[in-house]
């Protein structure tokens, strides 16, 4: 698993800009990042097992892929009152 990937799982976990884009086009979206063709290939399909083949855990591919994150983003919105 290349650091690249590293770093895009992590952003799919965590940044609603990221999540936002990348659920819009994800095929437009991986060609700007370095992904090895496999990665992007594995990504696109939404292949859990190969995923974890790749190195994740099933957390961080549910996370990933269902553009959820986490509590600490939900700051960056404010709050409905």
């Amino acid at each position: 698993m290349s650091i690249e990937f590293q770093k895009l799982i992590k952003k799919l976990q965590s940044d609603p800009i990221t999540i936002g884009n990348f659920l819009a086009d994800p095929e437009e979206f991986l060609k700007s990042t370095k992904l090895t063709n496999q990665e992007k290939k594995t990504l696109l399909a939404r292949d859990v097992e190969a995923l974890n083949d790749l190195g994740l855990t099933t957390s961080q591919v549910i996370g990933a892929l269902s553009g959820a994150h986490s509590q600490q983003c939900s700051t960056n919105y404010p709050t409905r009152g």
